[in-house]
């Protein structure tokens, strides 16, 4: 079984558009040596104070409406994780899952996050992982497979069962093999 992308290598083979990282993961250190012919910004988009954090682009002209569009927002507000998400490419309707669960979660509206995050699937994919409603399956999928296809790169959706996050692949365009997947969520979650 081939082994998926990860998130740099994707970047690299110019298939991600920015790429988001820290010192304290090693993975990205390893390869930071790579990374430094690209536009890259540091200020602004930490996560928390522990690490140096850093986020990567294609092109000059990406970082620039990056940096426009942060002046405008609040730092790690919704609003900032709704700007990094879709910067690294992630499709809007998972970009808009996340968003919506870290604002119940700071609203300290917990029964409604705990719910929504009961509905959640995982996508590892041309080196993009994120998650997403299990109602948007369908349509994260397709987004995802659209903008990062590569022959035979395995597709990968992961959802909690148990104490174990497990993978179901799924070939791109096999709508069947969703609703599988989609039919096994809804179960666990009964």
């Amino acid at each position: 079984m081939k082994k998926p992308l990860v998130d740099f290598e994707a970047f690299l083979m110019g298939l991600k558009p920015a790429l988001y990282g820290t010192n304290a993961s090693p993975n990205y250190m390893a390869n930071f040596h790579l990374l430094e012919r690209y536009p890259c910004v540091t200020k602004g988009i930490n996560q928390h104070n522990d690490a140096e954090f850093f986020l990567f682009f294609q092109s000059e002209q990406m970082k620039e409406d990056f940096l426009k569009k942060l002046a405008s927002v609040e730092h790690l507000s919704p609003e900032f994780h709704e700007l990094l998400g879709l910067t690294l490419g992630y499709p809007p309707l998972a970009v808009k899952h996340f968003v919506k669960c870290r604002r119940l979660e700071g609203e300290k509206r917990m029964n409604e996050y705990e719910e929504l995050f009961k509905h959640k699937v995982s996508f590892l994919y041309s080196g993009i992982r994120c998650g997403g409603h299990v109602n948007d399956l369908v349509e994260n999928s397709v987004w995802l497979w659209e903008r990062y296809y590569i022959k035979d790169e395995p597709f990968k959706i992961g959802m909690i069962e148990g104490d174990v996050i497990k993978y179901y692949e799924v070939k791109p365009f096999d709508f069947d093999g969703l609703e599988r997947v989609r039919k096994r969520k809804l179960d666990l979650i009964k």
